[in-house]
């Protein structure tokens, strides 16, 4: 245990002493994978999918603010909707309209939930995100998790859209209306935000509970709540969850919820105190955690000196001797 506090104060000192370095370097990952997965999902306008595109992208955001990478990352996938269909930009286009209306006005600052959610999706661990900003977010941030949702549900659809060769319809209402109701009608994703939102609310509501162990047991029920709804949702909803895949994802989501709680919410309980105190007007009851911190060491410095006759002497013993002499003298 205190090999990796020792490794966790070492990151965070590396962190606060080259942050100005560090962030823009994530920044960029994090853009330039997005940007790349954009372009292996979709990838309909060839200009737009290569690689030195992607890049350049990359290096933009890298010095930019956070929310570019979510406007970056919407342009991108609209280009590459245009490539597929008029009509299918134009639905999109309207959805990434109304959410950026509701992200900007409610949790502007929530950018990694909106760009890390349809990532996670991806890759089969949703739940990491869910469990991590019920963590560290406010009860808003369950309004850029249902974005985010929104956002690879709506982006699933297209590529579906696209493998199928599109919707042969003749009139163009009509093929409004079919990819409307195919976004808008898919009982998969209804389900997967009430999951996912029920997730972010509970873990955030349970952690700031006045109780011992506060962050483990909403990270708990956070997991299992989280796979109860999906497994009930494919139950009533036949939305075709896979069993082994969401267990395993939500795994993996509750071990990034054990590291994020290890960095920003360490706390040793056996040392709990209760203090109490008043003032003129009130009785205050204060119950203490300390957190757990590594001691400093207390590293002492000898200094060791070799004699032209080989013996060794030790300077610091010698010069507190002739230190007190002096002073006896």
């Amino acid at each position: 245990m205190t090999k990796l506090l020792e490794i966790r104060e070492s990151i965070k000192s590396f962190y606060g002493k080259y942050e100005n370095f560090i962030l823009p370097v994530l920044k960029f990952i994090l853009a330039l994978v997005t940007f790349l997965t954009i372009n292996g999902k979709l990838g309909f306008m060839e200009k737009f999918a290569k690689f030195p595109i992607a890049l350049i992208l990359a290096l933009l955001c890298s010095f930019l603010p956070m929310n570019f990478i979510v406007i970056a990352a919407a342009v991108l996938c609209l280009l590459h909707v245009y490539a597929l269909s008029l009509e299918a930009v134009a639905v999109v286009g309207i959805i990434f309209i109304v959410l950026f209306l509701l992200y900007f006005r409610f949790s502007p600052k929530d950018t990694l939930v909106v760009v890390l959610l349809p990532l996670a999706f991806s890759m089969k661990i949703p739940c990491s995100v869910a469990l991590a900003i019920g963590l560290l977010g406010t009860p808003m941030s369950a309004i850029s998790t249902v974005c985010g949702v929104i956002v690879y549900y709506t982006l699933h659809f297209v590529v579906g859209l696209s493998k199928s060769n599109g919707i042969e319809i003749s009139e163009m209402a009509t093929k409004f209306k079919s990819i409307i109701d195919g976004i808008v009608g898919n009982k998969g994703m209804l389900v997967a935000i009430i999951a996912f939102a029920a997730t972010v609310l509970a873990v955030y509501f349970i952690r700031r509970m006045n109780i011992d162990h506060a962050w483990t047991i909403a990270m708990i029920v956070g997991a299992l709540l989280n796979i109860l709804i999906l497994f009930v949702g494919d139950l009533a909803l036949s939305t075709q969850v896979p069993v082994l895949g969401t267990i395993i994802g939500t795994i993996i989501g509750f071990g990034v919820a054990v590291v994020i709680k290890f960095f920003a919410f360490n706390l040793d309980y056996a040392r709990t105190e209760k203090v109490q105190f008043e003032d003129d007007e009130y009785y205050y009851y204060v119950k203490a955690v300390p957190k757990v911190t590594l001691a400093a060491s207390d590293k002492k410095v000898k200094k060791v000196r070799v004699s032209e006759n080989g013996s060794v002497r030790n300077t610091v013993r010698e010069n507190a001797a002739h230190k007190e002499v002096r002073n006896r003298s």
